[in-house]
């Protein structure tokens, strides 16, 4: 695996939008926030042009948003790229992307949500690692959450190791400043009993992964043949109803993706509707795999998320319902 050289003062952050943009006032102070809190840290923020615009859930056409990601791939001042958003049509631009110029000069890139398409093509097709944690937004917050203290800490190779955190949103909170941080009200309890499983960590959000098998897209059975080590995989559902699930699980298993699974983590469930418990139901579907199952951990929707960095070796501790993500080879 191809470790991407980690952040040092001067480097320069690029933010760019290959899904959604951000045309709300109170985003655009997040974000402008987040650009003087980094700038403070000793980075250069640069945005493409298509983040502060935004026409029916799109940033800008889908060619535009091809084209400005891949000019911040190919600027090799650029050592950090952010996405702005998520969204529903990222899939949109890989009829005009060439994302194989990332093996030119690799670098981090970060996103969450509707970007699991573009972290999987760069882990998978070309063995980079990438970033499955928050969007530029998060770094607007005040103050800091540790969540996304430590998320910087990783891109600038100063943390190896990460744990559970003790809160979590239920959902979306009352926006009034637009720099609100995350305010836990429920207690984080991962499901699952004690254990101690390892693997390269792959995953996303379940509703982009979903897409992902039978198109030119997937290599996900070719990466694991590759590099022959177990697989760690964690999802998190933003929509999925039961019947998608069952159809998608199914897809992933006879297109290879868990030939060599050590695990699954599964993050909290936004917007799941099903009369099936949605841990039983996975549970159900994934019987056949003996292997630990982890629940409702620290990832995706519901805020905080922990720091997930696909094609990396992680070791994971769940001891009394809390979780430890430890990386082996950052």
């Amino acid at each position: 695996m191809i470790k991407p050289p980690f952040l040092k003062t001067g480097d320069t952050i690029g933010i760019t939008a290959p899904s959604k943009g951000v045309d709300d006032p109170l985003d655009i102070v997040r974000f402008r926030n987040a650009e003087s809190v980094l700038k403070e840290r000793g980075y250069v923020i640069t945005f493409t042009p298509n983040v502060f615009t935004n026409f029916e859930d799109r940033s800008s056409p889908a060619k535009q948003r091809a084209d400005e990601l891949e000019s911040l791939i190919e600027d090799r001042n650029v050592r950090y790229i952010v996405s702005a958003k998520g969204g529903d049509f990222l899939n949109e631009i890989f009829e005009f992307t060439d994302l194989s110029k990332i093996r030119d000069d690799p670098k981090w890139i970060q996103g969450y949500s509707d970007n699991t398409d573009i972290l999987m093509t760069v882990t998978t097709a070309y063995d980079i690692m990438s970033v499955y944690c928050g969007n530029f937004g998060d770094y607007g917050m005040e103050p800091w959450h540790r969540s996304v203290s430590e998320n910087i800490e990783f891109i600038e190779g100063r943390r190896k190791e990460q744990e559970s955190f003790d809160l979590y949103e239920t959902g979306f909170g009352e926006r009034i400043t637009g720099l609100e941080p995350i305010c836990g009200t429920a207690d984080v309890i991962w499901d699952s009993d004690d254990c101690e499983f390892e693997g390269i960590l792959l995953g996303g959000c379940f509703d982009k992964l979903l897409l992902i098998p039978g198109t030119d897209r997937d290599h996900v059975s070719e990466f694991i043949e590759r590099h022959g080590k177990p697989i760690v995989w964690y999802m998190e559902v933003y929509a999925s109803n039961p019947d998608e699930i069952r159809r998608s699980i199914k897809t992933m298993e006879e297109s290879g993706w868990f030939c060599n699974v050590s695990g699954f983590i599964f993050g909290r469930p936004l917007f799941y509707e099903g009369e099936q418990d949605y841990t039983e139901l996975m549970k159900d579907i994934l019987s056949g795999y003996n292997v630990p199952k982890v629940f409702d951990a620290d990832i995706g929707h519901k805020a905080p998320r922990m720091t997930m960095i696909n094609g990396a070796y992680a070791k994971i501790t769940i001891k009394s319902n809390k979780g430890t993500v430890e990386y082996i080879d950052l």
